[in-house]
């Protein structure tokens, strides 16, 4: 049985018992009327009658001569009433119902005596002669000239039967009345708790969270509770409303944000934000309610945040590697308590790639640093040992020393460029930028022919897989230039006898270039940290033929900075194949 059935059962059955208590005590005092003052006052009013009935006949016995004994049959005949007419000395002169020759002296008792003395006397008591229970009423009366006593009775057995008529009756009226109050009492509270029962059934409603259905508009006594409910209705409705678009946001927010977030009481999970899903796999759902320690985090990381609720103060620490590898930086924030528990901000944020970023940054750092101190080093000492071999007139070697100032420079020179062009490759691109990849090609082959020749390699391009077709790629113009230049170059530079061609093809989708040489190739296990900064297969060599170690970095950064791919395919001896594809603008 629900609560509102209970308490709207509760409340008629409450009703339906009032108006029986009320009936009730009405119907015990009906009947108590009926046993006690009804039984008094039939009494009563029989002993009026038998009293009018004497008097009555004081008159006709005074104004009859004769033998009384007929007269006093005479005005009780038919009736149940018994006459007696009594002398002053006691002596029965006549009786309706006995030979007064048989009765006895009735001077003692206590009606006639009354009477005698000039007053109406009244008893009630077993009649010696009859034997049964009598109620007498004795008035004073002239006989002959001489005070007598005329007493009518009349046996208490008739006045019961009257007394259990009227009592009869009135209980049948006293049933009819309750019964017919009943009904009315219960069509009564039936009436009175159906609106009360609407408003119930609304309220419960709007406990259970039914906002929609409307209040019942109730009228008399209810009108200002049916208003009231209404009005609380509509406020419950735009205060939830409200509530819901601010938990959405906060939601929202808080799944927007790339970092996890938990929000604890004590130890254990209340909320947890869609990014700690990600970021340790365990569904949200599984995480709330568990204790922290529980919920699946690396055992270093969940360690701290142990260590920092203890503190009680806001605690900001880096945690890891996890098995992963990963770095966190987990923050903890105090908040007010809530229900006697202490609660916290528990936000954790994946610092991983800013660590790697940072041990990049310091490596390049130093690469950097490293490959800039080495030609300018150079420098000073070539200059030092030319100003030397001037002083002592030694032209040649003054000169030769001047050559390889000037070689030095010309390295230095193009490590500053491709510092140059890896720092602007790293700003974010120009979308519409769109470049002839064939016409670049073309440039860039033009720029290296001279250096091809000098080491009397065959330079060549294939665009017979693009005859007659257009092909433009999605990438800045310079940029390309910088990925070409490099690739020709490395290319020249590792390549001693043979040929060096790059071709060119498309599709509907891309464009791909690949440069193509029967060089000295690459080892196998060197292949997959080509494209790394300042990374060299071979230092010595790299630095004889003019390298800066940022080749293949710069082209790297090109490709991606496009959305493109490179792949590098060597054998060593055999030579090398850098294959380049690029989104195609059409």
């Amino acid at each position: 049985m629900t609560t509102r059935t209970t308490w709207m059962d509760s409340y008629r059955l409450r009703l339906i018992l009032g108006y029986v208590l009320v009936v009730s005590v009405l119907a015990g005092a009906w009947a108590w009327s009926l046993y006690g003052p009804l039984t008094d006052a039939v009494i009563e009013q029989q002993q009026a009658h038998l009293q009018s009935v004497a008097q009555a006949g004081v008159l006709v016995v005074a104004r009859t001569p004769g033998v009384p004994e007929q007269t006093v049959r005479e005005l009780v005949a038919r009736t149940d009433l018994r006459m007696t007419l009594v002398a002053a000395d006691g002596t029965v002169l006549a009786d309706s119902a006995e030979d007064p020759s048989a009765m006895g002296n009735h001077g003692d008792r206590p009606e006639i005596v009354a009477a005698l003395e000039g007053t109406v006397g009244r008893d009630v008591r077993r009649s010696a002669t009859q034997g049964i229970e009598q109620m007498y009423v004795a008035v004073p009366a002239t006989y002959e000239g001489q005070r007598v006593a005329l007493r009518v009775s009349e046996s208490l057995e008739k006045i019961g039967e009257l007394s259990a008529g009227a009592r009869r009756t009135g209980l049948i009226l006293l049933a009819l009345s309750v019964l017919l109050a009943l009904v009315l009492g219960a069509r009564t509270a039936t009436t009175t708790a159906r609106p009360v029962e609407r408003l119930a059934d609304a309220a419960c409603a709007m406990a259970s969270g039914d906002l929609v259905s409307s209040v019942p508009a109730e009228t008399g006594a209810l009108e200002p509770l049916s208003a009231a409910l209404s009005q609380l209705r509509t406020q419950m409705r735009s205060r939830i409303d409200d509530l819901e678009v601010e938990q959405r946001n906060l939601r929202a927010v808080l799944d927007g944000l790339s970092d996890a977030v938990f929000l604890l009481d004590g130890r254990q999970v209340r909320l947890v934000n869609r990014a700690a899903t990600t970021m340790f796999r365990p569904p949200a759902a599984e995480m709330r309610g568990r204790d922290i320690a529980e919920t699946g985090l690396p055992a270093s990381l969940a360690s701290a945040i142990s260590d920092a609720l203890a503190t009680g103060a806001v605690t900001v620490r880096e945690a890891g590697p996890d098995p992963l590898q990963r770095y966190f930086r987990l923050t903890v924030v105090p908040l007010a308590p809530a229900e006697d528990a202490a609660r916290h901000l528990v936000v954790i944020a994946d610092i991983t790639d800013r660590m790697r970023l940072d041990s990049v940054r310091r490596e390049f750092v130093a690469n950097a640093s490293h490959e800039l101190k080495t030609p300018t080093s150079a420098i000073l000492l070539l200059s030092e040992g030319a100003a030397n071999a001037a002083s002592d007139g030694d032209t040649d070697q003054a000169l030769a020393f001047l050559g390889q100032i000037e070689a030095e420079a010309a390295r230095l020179r193009q490590l500053v460029l491709d510092l140059l062009d890896l720092s602007r490759l790293e700003r974010a691109p120009d979308s519409s930028s769109v470049t002839d990849l064939r016409h670049a090609i073309d440039l860039s082959l033009a720029a290296h022919r001279r250096a091809a020749g000098a080491k009397g390699l065959e330079l060549t391009a294939d665009f017979s897989a693009v005859e007659g077709i257009d092909v433009y790629a999605r990438s800045d113009s310079t940029d390309l230039a910088v990925a070409l230049d490099n690739l020709l170059a490395n290319a020249i530079s590792y390549t001693e006898t043979g040929s060096v061609n790059i071709a060119l093809a498309a599709n509907e989708a891309t464009v791909t270039f690949s440069v193509n040489d029967t060089g000295i190739g690459i080892p196998a296990e060197d292949l997959p940290r080509v494209f790394e900064r300042f990374y060299r297969v071979d230092r010595s060599r790299t630095r004889d033929s003019g390298g800066t170690g940022l080749g293949l970095a710069l082209v790297r950064h090109v490709v991606e900075r496009a959305d493109g791919t490179v792949e590098i395919t060597s054998s060593p001896g055999a030579g090398t194949t850098v294959t380049v594809t690029l989104p195609r603008a059409v």
